[in-house]
């Protein structure tokens, strides 16, 4: 299956299903071949050019391009550098070779893994291919900006329409179409994505046998260019647009990619840099990787656990706050770049995970597998209220903030009484692999219906 970036200039992207081009597809375009048992062949290009095999995501099939190989003075150290027949390389790429060389390429290994070296052309450079990807793309709403191919790691004989090689494909059009909105920073995190993709397929796929969960390639993708060129404003962006998604389930969504890179994000922050090469090291795939990982860390924390805590770091924000002194795993780090209250972030305006949550429902909606939601309620008789939430599944777990006083109350017990100033923020996650029609309902009532003890945060046991 390929593994393709989708974007646009912001906002939400409009999104291409991801599928699998078989051998018995009828090509189209330049690339001749017909049905039956023919062997497709491309056309035969200059002497100064190499066919290369694409994919057009418009007609869901291969097609034959012709490239030139860009001297750039130098070989490349890890990349060879291919464009199109009848293009030339970008200006403002023209720095792409040496970004990958000296940048991604030690980046993506140190963290990730090997790639497939040499491979199977026996080289070891790895080919960038520049082209105008066919996705439709006419200047404005979504495009592919790239993708990897797995299909070209295998001969002629197991897939006719390999080019036998390790590479990418960069698409080129929307910087010719909308010069200025496209910058090299976008290519450089696009290829940082691609690259982990490979290194994936050669570490799970091939040296394993085993088929990666989607959700986890991607997320680990996603994690790649964070490493060279910063937090992702568009992710946090798109992530707040529906910050219930499922992490596991992959629909291929942007929503997909948001919570995927809030996830990464979260275990760079937790557990540092190294924490991918252990999952992608692990004899296992999904979850069941991540847990191993976390124990051959040492770590007596679980995927489910740190889920949980993953999800009050989301209403919680950075640690710019004083909430939770002592409590890294209940906020993100200025590092991690995710602020999820109101900000600013480059030209993005985050409207804050709860200033668009639900306000004083009572009940809370379906959670599917690994999702979360969130709530906002107000005081009856301000400024202090409470609120009782009673669980619809022993799986769900909860949290609740009390926004004017700074305190967390984790591990609610269902239909139990907790009082707040100003605002009581509700978190409900469901860390498991089952559909919950609902994350429980929940009762407001004055402060005066209290019972007279309440359970202290971590934080109250703490000062006391």
């Amino acid at each position: 299956m390929f593994r393709l970036l989708i974007r646009k200039k912001r906002s939400i992207i409009p999104v291409l299903s991801l599928f699998m081009l078989m051998a018995a597809v009828v090509l189209t375009s330049c690339g001749g071949g017909g049905g039956g048992n023919t062997t497709p062949t491309c056309p035969p290009c200059s002497s100064a050019e190499t066919p290369f095999w694409a994919a057009d995501f418009t007609t869901y099939s291969y097609y034959c391009v012709c490239a030139a190989e860009v001297s750039t003075g130098a070989t490349g150290t890890y990349s060879r550098i291919f464009v199109e027949h009848g293009r030339t390389l970008p200006l403002v790429l023209e720095g792409l070779q040496n970004e990958f060389d000296d940048k991604i390429y030690p980046m993506a290994t140190a963290n990730f893994g090997s790639e497939p070296n040499p491979g199977i052309d026996g080289d070891p450079k790895i080919t960038i291919l520049l082209l105008n990807i066919r996705d439709g793309f006419n200047g404005a709403g979504g495009y592919v900006a790239g993708y990897f191919d797995p299909g070209n790691e295998y001969p002629l004989s197991a897939n006719p329409f390999s080019n036998q090689r390790e590479m990418f494909y960069l698409n080129i059009n929307p910087i010719l179409t909308d010069t200025g909105a496209v910058t090299a920073n976008d290519f450089y995190t696009t290829l940082a994505h691609e690259f982990q993709h490979m290194i994936h397929w050669e570490q799970k796929s091939r040296l394993l046998n085993k088929d990666d969960d989607t959700w986890l390639d991607e997320a680990m993708s996603e994690a790649a260019p964070t490493y060279l060129y910063g937090p992702s404003c568009s992710r946090l962006y798109e992530y707040e647009k529906d910050p219930s998604n499922s992490l596991t389930i992959w629909n291929d969504s942007i929503y997909d990619y948001s919570i995927a890179y809030m996830w990464s994000q979260y275990y760079k922050d937790q557990f540092g840099g190294t924490i991918f090469k252990e999952i992608m090291q692990q004899n296992s795939i999904g979850i069941t990787s991540v847990n191993s990982a976390l124990t051959a860390t040492g770590s007596t924390r679980t995927f489910a656990s740190t889920f949980y805590d993953m999800s009050i770091a989301i209403g919680s924000g950075m640690t710019t706050t004083t909430w939770w002194t002592g409590y890294p795993e209940w906020t993100f780090s200025v590092a991690s770049g995710i602020e999820t209250w109101p900000n600013t972030c480059e030209s993005y305006s985050i409207p804050g995970i709860f200033q668009t949550a639900p306000l004083n429902p009572d009940t809370v909606s379906a959670l599917d597998p690994w999702s979360i939601r969130f709530s906002t309620y107000a005081p009856l008789s301000p400024p202090t209220g409470s609120v009782k939430w009673t669980e619809a599944s022993s799986t769900q777990k909860a949290a609740l903030i009390d926004s004017g006083a700074d305190i967390l109350y984790t591990n609610l017990a269902s239909a139990e009484t907790y009082s707040y100033t100003t605002n009581g923020l509700l978190i409900v996650s469901n860390p498991s692999d089952v559909s919950l029609g609902s994350g429980g309902t929940v009762v407001r009532s004055s402060v005066s219906t209290l019972a007279p003890a309440m359970p202290l945060s971590p934080k109250q046991m703490l000062e006391a």
